[in-house]
């Protein structure tokens, strides 16, 4: 079996293409690896830059969490309790007439304890008469 020129050519047109197609699967293979390993690089680098802003977020929060625990213990609290006296109330409703002014004097009288003289007003007399 003697090869001719025509098949020997096409021979090595066939293996010029299998090289070529191995060599783009090799380039290929080559170049996502490499292209793997700049984003790995890349990946590193920004989470080594995130780990210091997050050592210099907490050695921040640290500082101030001590300067706000020292604060706070120079703190001190002062409480005052004060009553409100009344002397002479003041009604400032116009709806209530002088018979109704009287009446809250004599409620705040009895309320406080204090001794109230007599009934005072119409209504009373008419009622102790009532109830002789």
């Amino acid at each position: 079996m003697t090869l001719g020129l025509n098949q020997l050519a096409l021979a090595g047109a066939l293996a010029a293409c299998v090289a070529g197609i191995g060599g783009f699967a090799y380039g290929t293979r080559i170049g996502a690896a490499q292209e793997q390993a700049a984003q790995k690089r890349a990946d590193d680098a920004a989470e080594e830059t995130r780990q210091k802003l997050q050592r210099q977020i907490d050695a921040s929060a640290q500082q101030h969490q001590s300067a706000e625990y020292s604060r706070q213990a120079n703190v001190r609290e002062i409480h005052h309790e004060t009553q409100k006296v009344i002397d002479r109330p003041v009604y400032r409703n116009v709806c209530v007439d002088a018979d109704g002014v009287g009446l809250l004097d004599r409620a705040a009288d009895v309320a406080n304890g204090a001794r109230v003289s007599g009934a005072t007003g119409a209504a009373a007399g008419t009622a102790q008469s009532a109830a002789r």
